[in-house]
């Protein structure tokens, strides 16, 4: 809590006092109630919630209008809404709408509605909710009420995302996006729906739209200072890295997320984290933790009446007994959750995890039916709920069946399918699994080819558990090594190990922040820029249009949003040239025409955290010299101020400017260069990493493939075609040229040579020259390129929607992609 709230709760402690004294009731109802306002601003729910029950008791005694009250009791049951008390909530809506007469109040009547949907979706009784919901979202709609329909909007895509209905949530919630961000400029309600963005990219198993979403959620909440909201992201940041199999991450997201939600008294949000917590410490067989923090959920979510909480902590009791080979129990506990979970949304999204984890321990206790029919049910839910970690997994049970029928075509068409839907998703856990249960398919002492094949499966299996901190299960995997007669180097220790695994570690660094490369130069970067996220150094990233500088200077940014300190990006060549040095050092009133207010400029915004300024090399001479007083003795001035300020900031700087070759032609100062660049981190052009290319285009093409529902496949002639092009346009460019060449293509077309020149230069051959980097003309060829399929990708390959983005008509589109390309 920072002074200033402080302050103002002190303020507001005087005014009730004195007006208690004076026996001035009303102005002490109005008190208690501003107090009560600040309390929930700073997130201190327990002194807001007495606050305004002494206002409703104030309020009786005096005789108040009872819509005042009703209004009264609507605050507390929001407070206590987003304490994770349900039940007291519904208590006081309850009171409030028998207090409030429909036709003297409709608007309260809506907003109490509204609040039971929100108390209602906490409990799982979402059929009420949605009812509840939809009565007043009538209301609002009709009297053209925003900010309450906004509101409604997240409301009904949670309540359509617990039914399963994922269309239709994702629908609402971008509906309710939209308004917040357009209409409204409501920052909470922005990071309201980016959270809710961020979970279903979750359940979709899209971990870096998930992570995107719920990364601007905590970037607005920490500048704000709202802790409930950063708790909520963090929390769900931990969730999509234990569903994707980054356990460390993980572990830090739930403890950090634990520890604010204790401060908060958020005890619901205390009950998911433990409960997260015992799911990564019984994988780990940590049983002796994963068992404390399960009894510790269990005692909450059993006074809260939380339903969707009971049933996660019977789940993960069950699979804490299943990975205790208590199969008896963990079936007792894993039917008893089933059982509720079909109660309250039998469509949901509990259903088909419960079916699959109970098939497993069917599987386990060898009755294969009735582990094949609860497997069978689990697979057509995930499908229907589009989820690939689900379907992934389940596939893999499927197989595990499959081979004690002694289906061995079976087995095999389901475990690969499975290690290719879970290596889509870059998920870790199952994916060790289904490695793992593959390779012990494969005996040894039979087909050489398939026995390399097994022990490459079997030592991928254990460099993941190895990453996991899963020690048990790498045991199980050296053994299965030994089995297959796997040389003595894979089954060392680990230390002797160190030089196999490094290079696979870099590469899991590089995918996690959205680098693909197996280009030794690359990965190495990417290893040094891990490990300068936790200094102070100023970094200079340097490299062609399209190489991928963001995506080393979002490595920062993760770090510093995961910690809660602010990351602002500056786009040089956006600043006014007028007014570089306003933005970037703020001004007071008055020290222009138009400053009528005192403004805090970018550096002060980024105060404590770090500062990335994309394209440095298009500053002017002017900002430069100002620039460099920051990095001098980290002091600035606000344009109009004479006191000098101090500054707390690491600086990033990305360029696609050789900076060297512009401090020996004297349009940028040496001093600035040589301060900026404590660490220079140069990133090849593709050109230099032949090597990855078709790494890439696999790699788009399934993301196009995912997103469009059909399939391009290139030949080889095809793909050794691409890889021989200069790509002046590096990564960017590459890009651009498959979701073209994906959006001409025919529906399970396969790309020969001839095809892929016909598709992306239809006027005819390609001239000598096809890739035209020089001169105005072929300056403007890229960027109408480059505009063109940023739209089309932004519309999913809408060309009529992406023409009018553009603002041309879609004729006018086609005839420029045939231009063009």
């Amino acid at each position: 809590m920072d002074k200033t709230t402080t302050d103002l709760i002190r303020e507001r402690e005087e005014a009730v006092s004195t007006a208690r004294l004076t026996q001035d009731p009303e102005r002490h109802l109005q008190s208690l109630e501003d107090l009560a306002e600040i309390f929930l601003r700073a997130d201190s729910y327990l002194p807001a919630l007495q606050n305004l029950e002494e206002c409703i008791h104030s309020a009786e005694r005096l005789g108040l209008d009872p819509s005042r009250i009703g209004a009264l009791e609507l605050k507390a049951a929001q407070v206590l809404i987003e304490r994770g008390d349900a039940p007291g909530a519904l208590k006081h809506l309850a009171r409030a709408r028998a207090r409030t007469v429909a036709e003297s109040s409709p608007e309260l009547m809506a907003r109490l509605q509204l609040q039971s949907a929100r108390a209602l979706i906490e409990l799982s009784q979402y059929e009420e909710a949605l009812g509840t919901c939809e009565r007043a979202h009538a209301y609002f709609k009709v009297h053209n009420l925003m900010a309450p329909l906004a509101h409604a909007y997240n409301c009904f895509g949670r309540i359509h995302f617990r039914l399963g209905d994922l269309d239709k949530a994702k629908e609402f919630y971008e509906a309710a996006l939209h308004l917040f961000r357009w209409d409204l400029n409501d920052e909470e309600g922005v990071i309201r729906a980016h959270n809710n963005l961020g979970v279903l990219y979750r359940h979709l198993s899209d971990w870096r739209q998930a992570t995107w979403h719920l990364l601007r959620s905590m970037e607005i909440a920490t500048r704000l200072g709202n802790f409930a909201f950063i708790s909520v992201s963090c929390a769900n940041l931990g969730i999509v890295h234990l569903k994707a199999g980054s356990w460390d991450e993980a572990v830090e997201h739930f403890d950090r997320a634990l520890n604010s939600y204790v401060q908060i008294g958020r005890e619901s949000g205390v009950a998911r984290m433990r409960i997260g917590l015992a799911t990564i410490a019984t994988f780990r067989h940590d049983f002796g933790t994963a068992e404390a923090h399960l009894t510790a959920a269990s005692q909450i979510t059993s006074r809260l009446g939380s339903s969707r909480e009971q049933i996660l902590c019977l789940f993960s009791r069950g699979e804490l007994q299943l990975e205790m080979k208590r199969i008896d129990e963990a079936l007792d506990l894993f039917g008893e959750a089933l059982e509720m979970a079909r109660q309250i949304a039998p469509e949901g999204d509990m259903v088909h995890e419960l079916q699959r984890r109970r098939a497993e321990a069917l599987v386990t206790r060898g009755d294969v039916p009735l582990a094949l029919k609860a497997a069978e049910d689990a697979l057509a839910r995930a499908l229907r709920l589009k989820d690939q970690l689900e379907e992934g997994a389940t596939r893999r049970v499927l197989a595990l069946i499959h081979t004690l029928e002694g289906k061995m075509t079976y087995a095999n068409e389901q475990a690969r399918e499975a290690v290719r839907l879970l290596e889509s998703i870059h998920e870790r856990f199952e994916l060790a699994r289904a490695y793992l249960e593959q390779a012990r398919r494969m005996p040894a002492g039979g087909d050489p080819e398939r026995t390399r094949e097994a022990q490459n499966l079997a030592f991928k299996a254990m460099y993941i558990f190895e990453q996991l901190g899963m020690e048990d299960s790498m045991r199980t995997c050296e053994a299965a090594l030994r089995d297959l007669n796997a040389p003595s180097w894979i089954t060392a220790p680990r230390g002797q190990r160190a030089t196999a695994a490094s290079s696979s570690q870099s590469q899991d660094i590089a995918r996690a922040h959205g680098v693909i490369s197996q280009n030794p130069r690359t990965l190495e970067l990417v290893r040094k820029a891990s490990e300068l996220v936790t200094t102070p150094a100023r970094v200079l990233i340097q490299g062609e249009t399209g190489t991928g500088k963001n995506l080393l200077a979002y490595m920062f940014r993760s770090f510093e949003v995961e910690r809660g300190r602010p990351f602002v990006e500056v786009n040089c060549t956006s600043l006014p040239g007028d007014l570089v040095e306003s933005e970037l050092f703020g001004y007071v009133r008055g020290a222009f025409t138009g400053a009528a207010v005192t403004k805090r400029g970018i550096f002060e915004e980024a105060d404590g955290g770090t500062i990335f300024l994309n394209e440095i090399g298009e500053l002017s001479e002017r900002t430069q010299v100002k620039l460099l007083q920051v990095l001098d003795d980290g002091t600035y001035r606000r344009l109009g101020e004479v006191r000098s300020r101090r500054l707390n900031v690491r600086i990033i700087s990305a360029t696609n400017k050789d900076l060297d070759a512009a401090v020996k032609a004297g349009w940028f100062r040496a001093d600035l260069y040589y301060r900026l660049g404590q660490v220079v981190l140069g990133l090849p052009p593709l050109r230099e990493r032949r090597e990855d290319i078709p790494l890439l285009i696999r790699n788009f093409l399934d993301e196009l493939s995912a997103r469009e529902g059909r399939q391009v496949v290139l030949a080889e002639d095809a793909l050794e075609y691409w890889v021989s092009l200069p790509w002046m346009g590096n990564v960017r460019e590459l890009k651009h040229k498959v979701e073209s060449v994906f959006l001409c293509a025919a529906r399970q077309e396969l790309v020969d040579r001839a095809t892929l020149i016909r598709l992306l230069y239809p006027g005819g051959t390609p001239a000598a020259d096809a890739h035209p980097t020089r001169g105005l003309r072929g300056k403007v060829d890229l960027l109408k390129r480059e505009e063109i399929l940023a739209a089309l990708s932004r519309n999913a390959g809408n060309r009529s929607r992406a023409a009018l983005e553009l603002g041309i008509t879609r004729r006018h589109l086609i005839r420029l992609l045939k231009q063009i390309y």
